[in-house]
């Protein structure tokens, strides 16, 4: 008998803890490293209630404007972008469909199931998108397997802004299969925003847009503010990934 109110009592405990991880898949929090402060925001990529998903206007707009039509959880600047055209220096795919082409850079990727991919790519080479339901090429590899290596020379990044201190936005996953998205107001390097991510136990990772452009929008609530209108963005529903932003 006692060992069938253990086993009942443990059972109701895992569904309860099984539960509240199901009620909160996204989180926020502020990481702090060193002298700086990030906001940061978790994604549990193994709940059926989080879809990530890629934003592209062909024009600039403000952040509240490429929102608008179906808000997000989180809302984190994308690819580079030319200040003027509103051209992204890397490739973008949106519900499967390359919206703007550029051969540059790493990838952060959603796969159909919802999954998300960061992954380098050859300089000036295509890359066959079928696999993936969103992604942004063109970004800057600051994590590698565990590893900070930021090294954007070598991916054809030619403005020394790219590795000046900045403004930044970052995204990356961890062993254990979560989302984490970082944004900070203060001027870091690539080295520095790679360390405050690995604090925080991201194995994988790349940097965004940044300066006047590095934008997080959490839940209604602009974490960093840009200053300059924006092309794209990477962001994340609370709802399932098998449904259609109409459904």
């Amino acid at each position: 008998m006692w060992t069938k109110a253990f086993l009942s009592v443990g059972l109701c405990g895992a569904i309860q803890i099984a539960s509240a991880a199901q009620l909160h898949p996204v989180e926020y929090q502020v990481v702090r490293w060193n002298k700086f402060a990030f906001h940061s925001v978790s994604v549990d990529l193994t709940s059926e209630q989080v879809s990530p998903a890629v934003i592209h206007s062909p024009r600039l707009e403000s952040i509240w404007s490429l929102v608008k039509e179906d808000t997000p959880t989180v809302a984190v600047t994308g690819t580079f972008f030319h200040p003027t055209s509103a051209s992204p220096v890397g490739d973008i795919v949106v519900e499967g469909k390359q919206t703007a082409e550029g051969y540059r850079g790493s990838v952060v990727a959603v796969d159909w199931f919802g999954d998300v991919k960061i992954f380098d790519s050859a300089f000036d080479q295509a890359i066959d998108w079928s696999p993936y339901r969103f992604a942004l090429r063109g970004t800057v590899r600051i994590i590698r397997n565990g590893v900070v290596s930021p090294d954007p020379k070598s991916q054809q990044f030619r403005d020394p802004r790219v590795w000046s201190s900045a403004e930044r936005c970052a995204v990356g996953t961890t062993k254990d299969g979560r989302l984490v998205i970082f944004a900070t107001n203060n001027a870091v390097t690539l080295s520095e925003l790679g360390k405050a991510m690995l604090s925080a136990g991201v194995h994988d990772a790349v940097n965004m847009d940044g300066g006047t452009s590095a934008a997080m929008l959490y839940k209604g609530d602009l974490k960093v503010r840009p200053g300059r209108k924006l092309s794209n963005l990477f962001v994340v529903y609370e709802r399932s990934p098998f449904l259609l932003p109409s459904d």
